[in-house]
């Protein structure tokens, strides 16, 4: 199936219908902006939304903030019912060679395995960790909390950012352009 998959930017309409039918199911309340925060920072130039598509199908999708050189992945998932068979692998492979290329540095999140409420929320993140690192993305040392979640970061591979230093002014450059200065303050420790 992979193979006859392409990664195109999403439509406006595409974008809005993942959000209400697939993201409110994929990621928690707490973990979710808003789509109107969304869609501004895509009006603003800020933010790109990718989908792997067969036969129109969007079989998985990611999201990223984005800045000229840099971006921050801010959602990635593949349909329920075609995880663990390969296609989010393939993807992620497909965006690293193709639209990921073009940045300097592609930060992305995993919510920390330490700080899990119970063994198996621990187990479900560190498989997802995994899954990460088997792709090829590199831990960068650099932990985060936003909105009361806790984060590792993660780059893609051949990403320019090598110190942690870094990394944190790339992260909180990301998290600056869509949130105003007082929320940031407030729910971003990095």
């Amino acid at each position: 199936m992979p193979d006859t998959c392409l990664i195109r930017a999403l439509e406006p309409g595409e974008i809005r219908a993942v959000y209400k039918k697939r993201m409110t199911r994929d990621f928690p309340a707490d973990e979710l902006k808003p789509l109107s925060a969304i869609e501004e920072a895509l009006a603003r130039g800020n933010y790109a939304c990718y989908g792997f598509v067969e036969d129109g199908r969007i079989l998985a999708y990611a999201y990223f903030i984005k800045d000229g050189r840099w971006a921050l992945a801010d959602y990635f998932a593949v349909e329920e019912e075609l995880r663990d068979q390969g296609v989010g692998s393939h993807f992620l492979q497909a965006l690293i060679a193709g639209p990921m290329r073009d940045f300097d540095c592609v930060l992305l999140e995993v919510e920390e395995p330490d700080c899990a409420p119970d063994a198996a929320e621990r187990a479900h993140r560190e498989r997802r960790l995994a899954f990460y690192l088997r792709n090829g993305l590199r831990e960068t040392g650099v932990r985060a909390v936003v909105f009361h979640v806790p984060f590792r970061l993660l780059s893609l591979p051949g990403s320019a950012a090598q110190s942690p230093e870094q990394v944190r002014a790339i992260y909180a450059a990301m998290y600056r352009l869509i949130l105003v200065p007082r929320v940031f303050d407030a729910m971003v420790e990095i």
